[in-house]
């Protein structure tokens, strides 16, 4: 069991990454949509608080970005310059493992124990695992970019709804926050399309590989002989797994937060200082924000906070169901 779990720990990151690769590849179109209006949005004329609050989105997503490849360079030196060191930390036996312990674990054509082949193939591996880290945390950074640039449009675009009644020219200004709220839409929609089919991927992944990792860090714990290489790469692989799927969740958490104080701005209008004609084209916006945003996972559940609970509690359930199976 050990050792088939070794390999699915390696296995199911870099078919995930593939899939990224795979649908980040077929959805261009979208993605620089995306991407220009967001430059749009940019570069639009806007007030100093407006302003305020993209600039802070944006410097949570860099943080966010930030923190995702520090644990990517963490996780590579723990995959690759441990080994070389002969530190692995798969488990080994004399069965898969007759020489020189490799990061990856398959069958060679060649003697992988001679020098050069040793150096070649661990370079060569070292230079996958890399493309593999960064192509895994770079979209994932992109996605919550995204969510959190849209997040502070929402927030502006509920400023801008606050003051609807107000205004001197009501029905120009009107006018111009459905076409704010339909570009909204658009963008949503965009960013659903394009990543509902790989969030349901990633949720299942997360169980997966939750249960998987977790199996083997109480596995190791137990063991007499306690393996330090073989303790780390467990506890940074399931910070990486609940950072991700934490972000993916908390994004989706904010957003239907920030549709709700949009439709609760909505609510409190004062439509009954307005004149009845002014007062009855509020309707049709009314209506549509009481439908909120919400970024899922393949369109079947929504990503949010609660999701994210379920997902833990389900994961560590089966973690127990495989320490049953071991003993």
């Amino acid at each position: 069991m050990l050792l088939m779990v070794d390999n699915l720990q390696v296995t199911l990151p870099l078919l995930i990454v593939s899939l990224k690769l795979v649908v980040m590849r077929c959805k261009r179109s979208a993605l620089s949509s995306i991407i220009k209006m967001m430059a749009e949005d940019w570069m639009e004329l806007k007030t100093t608080k407006e302003r305020d609050v993209m600039r802070r989105q944006a410097q949570i997503a860099r943080a966010i970005v930030i923190s995702g490849y520090v644990l990517m360079v963490l996780a590579f030196i723990v995959v690759i310059v441990l080994p070389y060191f002969g530190l692995s930390l798969r488990h080994l036996t004399n069965l898969t493992d007759p020489g020189k312990p490799l990061p990856l674990q398959t069958y060679y054509f060649y003697d992988t124990d001679k020098s050069p082949q040793f150096e070649l193939t661990i370079i060569v591996q070292a230079i996958t695992i890399f493309l593999a880290a960064v192509t895994y945390t770079s979209v994932d950074a992109f996605l919550g970019l995204a969510i959190l640039h849209f997040c502070g449009q929402l927030e502006n675009f509920k400023g801008r709804v606050a003051v609807l009644t107000s205004c001197q020219n009501f029905f120009c200004t009107l006018n111009n926050n459905v076409k704010r709220h339909l570009r909204l839409i658009k963008f949503a929609n965009t960013i659903e399309d394009t990543f509902s089919l790989m969030l349901l991927s990633l949720v299942f992944y997360f169980g997966i590989v939750f249960c998987l990792h977790g199996f083997l860090l109480l596995t190791v714990v137990t063991e007499e002989d306690l393996s330090f290489q073989r303790l780390c790469f467990p506890l940074i692989s399931i910070t990486i797994l609940i950072s991700h799927t934490f972000l993916y969740c908390g994004a989706g958490e904010i957003v239907t937060m920030q549709c709700e104080e949009v439709y609760r701005a909505m609510c409190d209008l004062e439509w009954y200082k307005l004149e009845p004609r002014q007062a009855r084209t509020l309707l049709l916006l009314l209506i549509r924000t009481n439908h909120p945003f919400r970024i899922t996972a393949g369109k079947i559940f929504p990503l949010t906070m609660t999701t994210f609970c379920s997902l833990l509690k389900t994961s560590a359930g089966y973690i127990s169901f495989l320490l049953a199976k071991r003993g």
